[in-house]
């Protein structure tokens, strides 16, 4: 038996002897068990690689596109994240899931909120000084943990490797696969110290089973890490009435993995990749339910369509304006039984599709007549289908749904973009590389080279929207000029004219920029761009969403300015140009507001002309969500049933 000195010399020879040309000694790797060998083999790694690391030049991969040197910087990616402390983990996580809300007039200045899980995670970032602050404060900590993080868990402030077995750190260092699956899989906004925990139980259930179903460890390791949001599945069951269950991680997949030996499962796990997996394990039910579409020989054979179509639609709950699930337990035997609405209908097929192994997703999104909810699900491997029950003729702009890893919002226009990736890996890999290395630039204090290394991800992959963003972000950081961020967004827009939704996005960057100069009229013409850019037409489909959107802050605009007039002028021209296929997206985003905010300045005569001519041009079918919606809000501003 070797004895600790022994360990260490080796140890030693190893942090020595790194060469970038040829692949890491991944045995050896396993002989690195003291906590400061493996702080000088990160430090020591890290600083080889920002000395030898080249960029892309005309899009072909710098560095980071080589095996050998990817594989370096897969390790260097793992080795760094179990030295970090949870403090400095923290300081990164944190300022996403906080939003910091304004007291007007009041002592302190501001209050901090906490995102809860199943929105949008924040892009503000905190000042230092106050996240200092935050971090520093235990019961502080504790109490956003407790709210946001899967349970049993207990904040710390040593390195995060110091909650992990030395085997199972040993295990992880001696599997260049696990290292690679790791770095492709893990964001920012997942919860690293419980996500460490989640994967290290599950290696300790089962060694082999392990290593051979590595994907869909890591999808329940990830989604695990937090709460899914209260509302789960959706808003119109009451929660006592869902049967949920949150099972360990390590049950979770023993039984997943059981069930694949006993052919239950009609997608193999071990063919899928974390990214399509976790929309399989996502769903925190009780067993019995899985357990129920499992067991029917029927059902099981069904595939999400199916399953969607063979719920009787309850059109008398509509008529009765009863949109939440009335029939006492949510259970999926009780739904087959009584037939449901669309939501009901969407969440009979994802958890039918889950139940056997299809990765399914839940969706929801504004039509003609109001809400509905359909499902997306995976026909085979790197091709989904996302519209399934997502009727045409009520014009759906887009589906909002959950992303299970982080619980916040993700589109299917999102869905689509990662999806285009599957069968082509490299672009993405070689750009995750030099994201990590620009991040070690960054904590060098290197600004220069950390800007070169977002440029050249963004060489080698610039349909990825997060590289974008990364490079945003540093603009802003390093005070870049308003010409330089406008022509950031100005390239943004011409690599992203296929999605609205991105466009929108670096459009409305472009409407703040020329705001912050001054431009005002610059600014509004923008928002009239958009407006018109995503109405349809015959070369592309109308995003009535972002056309709403950018119709609103028109109208809001004026009536900022406390220019009625304006305000009323502008709203009769925002529902003539959208009005005939805005449906649910106009009226919850331009009419409902409007015509509230009327009802409050003390105008209903204004509200009640808003309403009324909305009904003439959006002529909602009677008893719809839009009509009922509509006519409570008349009814709101004095006006007669």
């Amino acid at each position: 038996m070797c004895c600790g000195i022994c360990n260490s010399a080796l140890s030693s020879e190893l942090v020595v002897s790194i060469d970038l040309s040829r692949p890491p000694d991944y045995q050896r790797l396993t002989t690195v068990t003291d906590p400061e060998d493996l702080i000088r083999l990160r430090d020591t790694l890290g600083d080889k690689l920002l000395q030898s690391w080249q960029p892309s030049v005309s899009g072909r991969p710098g560095s980071t596109g080589q095996q050998n040197f990817s594989a370096w910087v897969d390790l260097y990616q793992w080795l760094d994240l179990l030295e970090s402390t949870e403090s400095e983990y923290m300081r990164q996580w944190l300022p996403r899931h906080l939003l910091l809300e304004e007291n007007k007039g009041i002592s302190p200045p501001f209050r901090i909120g906490i995102i809860q899980s199943g929105n949008s995670l924040s892009h503000d970032p905190l000042p230092n000084s106050l996240l200092t602050k935050l971090i520093a404060d235990g019961y502080f900590i504790r109490s956003v943990t407790d709210e946001l993080v899967t349970q049993p868990f207990t904040p710390g402030t040593g390195f995060l490797g110091d909650r992990l077995d030395p085997k199972f750190v040993a295990a992880t260092l001696s599997s260049p696969e696990f290292l690679k699956s790791w770095s492709g899989s893990f964001t920012p906004d997942d919860f690293a110290p419980k996500a460490l925990l989640n994967l290290q139980s599950i290696w300790k259930s089962s060694h082999a089973d392990w290593n051979e179903f590595l994907s869909l460890a890591l999808a329940l390791a990830l989604v695990k890490d937090q709460q899914p949001p209260g509302f789960w599945p959706h808003s119109q069951v009451a929660q006592a009435d869902v049967p949920r269950l949150d099972l360990p991680p390590a049950t979770l997949f023993s039984q997943w993995v059981q069930a694949f030996r006993m052919g239950k499962l009609r997608m193999d796990p071990r063919q899928l990749g974390e990214g399509e997996l976790k929309f399989v394990v996502d769903a925190p039910l009780d067993p019995t339910e899985i357990d129920w579409v499992r067991n029917n020989p029927s059902l099981s054979h069904q595939d999400p369509e199916r399953a969607f179509e063979s719920i009787n639609y309850d059109q008398g709950r509509v008529i009765k304006d009863v949109y939440v699930w009335p029939w006492g337990k949510y259970l999926l035997a009780q739904i087959k039984e009584h037939g449901g609405i669309c939501v009901d209908q969407a969440y009979y097929a994802s958890i039918s599709g889950k139940a056997v192994g299809i990765p399914t997703i839940f969706f929801s999104g504004q039509g003609k007549d109001g809400g509905h909810a359909w499902v997306g699900y995976l026909k085979a491997p790197g091709r989904w289908d996302l519209d399934v029950a997502r009727y045409a003729e009520e014009n759906f702009a887009t589906g909002e749904a959950l992303d299970p890893q982080s619980w916040a919002p993700i589109t299917d226009h999102d869905l689509d973009l990662l999806s285009r990736h599957l069968g082509n890996r490299d672009p993405q890999d070689a750009a995750r590389g030099d994201l990590v290395i620009a991040s070690d630039f960054r904590r060098k204090g290197d600004s220069k080279r950390e800007g070169q290394a977002l440029e050249s991800a963004l060489q080698v992959c610039p349909e990825n929207p997060s590289l974008w963003d990364a490079r945003e972000e540093w603009l802003e950081r390093s005070g870049a000029s308003v010409s330089s961020l406008k022509a950031h967004h100005e390239a943004a827009l011409a690599q992203f004219t296929r999605f609205s939704d991105l466009k929108t996005q670096h459009e409305q960057a472009l409407i703040r920029l020329e705001l912050q100069s001054g431009e005002k009229a610059d600014a509004a013409e923008l928002s009239e761009r958009i407006v018109h850019e995503n109405q349809g037409g015959w070369n592309h489909a109308a995003r009535t969403d972002l056309s709403a959107a950018a119709a609103w802050s028109l109208i809001a605009g004026r009536i900022q300015a406390k220019d009625g007039d304006g305000a009323m002028q502008e709203y009769e021209r925002q529902l003539q140009l959208l009005g005939d296929q805005g449906g649910g997206n106009f009226f919850y985003g331009v009419v409902a507001p409007f015509a509230s905010q009327l009802i409050t300045l003390g105008r209903p005569d204004l509200s009640l002309r808003v309403l009324k001519e909305a009904n003439t041009k959006l002529k909602p079918t009677k008893d719809s969500l839009i009509d009922r919606d509509l006519h409570k809000l008349w009814q709101e501003a004095g006006g007669l049933p």
